[in-house]
């Protein structure tokens, strides 16, 4: 494996040095905002970091492996990859990991990180080794002042960088190692997508269900001080709808079990819902906003431009759901995880959302 050297940093370095080294990342360079109940980091406008940033996420791609159950963040997959081995199980099982970037120590990116770094100083004085200077990059000091309550004051892998992805990947790889020999040893499936952890199982075997299985997996993902949502834990029998995403084990139909992976009934409804107002109706833009989504128009709108905007928003909401159909169909081209019917009634629903984006 090939170290990863200050050329990595995209030859930029030089460009965010003070005295030689590269300081920790300050809060008049972050905005901080709330989505949901998680709190999110970036980096304002800085050519420079930004830089840096996509250098190294580069270098991380190319240079380090990651444990193959882990799906998010990685090329050529998606979130549909978390799904597909489980399509042909039975008993299946969900666990999040509460707060998970911000809950990546220090320590741990440093001790995982640490091997595929160039064992150098930055500078000719040697105050900073490379992998220290990799440490200030990446991570960030949450403010006393922050409403972040669970983290001010601590310093954490930002929900919001660009690099913080693939490094969650690299630290919780240990983790997924370890995970997989458990399962293996019980003939259950595992894969992750970032906090979202699904495992599964065939007819003959419960196991995966057991208070004895989670309290393993709560042990385990503990080593590092990770910690399960236990409110978020799902478990489900023939039939798993998460997020919007089904999977389906089907009763013997003409002496063929038939497991489908495909998105839920509830949204698809929504997607024919919405194509019926527009199409037989005519209602409004405004109408199907606030129908489905509860959506509320900005203040900073004029009055004179809401009609505009609202047309706007509906064709940005259409062209996500055409995406959601779209990404099962060329899914399905590779893994063959759907019903021919399926597959016509999606072409059906793109053709016809075709007809009213813009």
């Amino acid at each position: 494996m090939n170290k990863i050297t200050k050329k990595v940093f995209n030859n930029s370095l030089h460009n965010i040095l003070k005295d030689n080294i590269v300081p920790s990342i300050e809060s008049e360079n972050i905005n901080e905002f709330k989505i949901g109940k998680s709190y999110f980091y970036e980096l304002k406008d800085n050519d420079k970091l930004l830089a840096v940033h996509k250098g190294l996420n580069s270098a991380f791609q190319q240079s380090i492996p990651l444990n193959n159950a882990a799906m998010a963040f990685r090329k050529g997959k998606s979130y549909l990859d978390l799904f597909e081995p489980h399509r042909k199980n039975y008993y299946f099982l969900r666990l999040d990991i509460k707060a998970f970037f911000h809950s990546i120590g220090v320590d741990d990116i440093k001790r995982s990180c640490s091997t595929y770094f160039e064992d150098v100083y930055i500078d000719d004085g040697k105050k900073q080794t490379l992998v220290d200077a990799f440490i200030n990059l990446v991570t960030y000091k949450v403010p006393d002042d922050s409403t972040n309550e669970d983290f001010k004051g601590k310093q954490v892998l930002p929900m919001g960088f660009i690099t913080s992805p693939v490094i969650s990947n690299i630290v919780f790889r240990k983790i997924d190692i370890q995970i997989q020999k458990l399962c293996s040893q019980h003939n259950i499936i595992y894969t992750r997508y970032a906090d979202d952890m699904l495992f599964s199982s065939d007819k003959s075997n419960r196991y995966v269900h057991s208070n004895g299985f989670i309290n393993e997996m709560s042990i385990l993902v503990g080593q590092m001080n990770f910690k399960l949502n236990q409110h978020k834990t799902l478990k489900a029998i023939h039939t798993l709808s998460l997020n919007g995403y089904t999977i389906q084990y089907s009763d013997v139909r003409d002496d063929k079990v038939i497991n489908e992976f495909r998105l839920s009934n509830k949204k698809i409804n929504i997607i024919k819902k919405m194509i019926h107002l527009i199409e037989k109706e005519k209602r409004t833009e405004q109408y199907i906003l606030k129908k489905f989504f509860n959506y509320k128009l900005p203040s900073t709108v004029p009055d004179d431009n809401k009609m505009e905007y609202y047309k706007h928003q509906l064709n940005n909401k259409l062209t996500g759901y055409r995406s959601y159909l779209l990404s099962f169909v060329v899914f399905n081209q590779t893994y063959d995880c759907m019903q021919k019917s399926t597959t016509k009634k999606y072409i059906e629903l793109i053709e016809k959302l075709n007809k009213y984006i813009s």
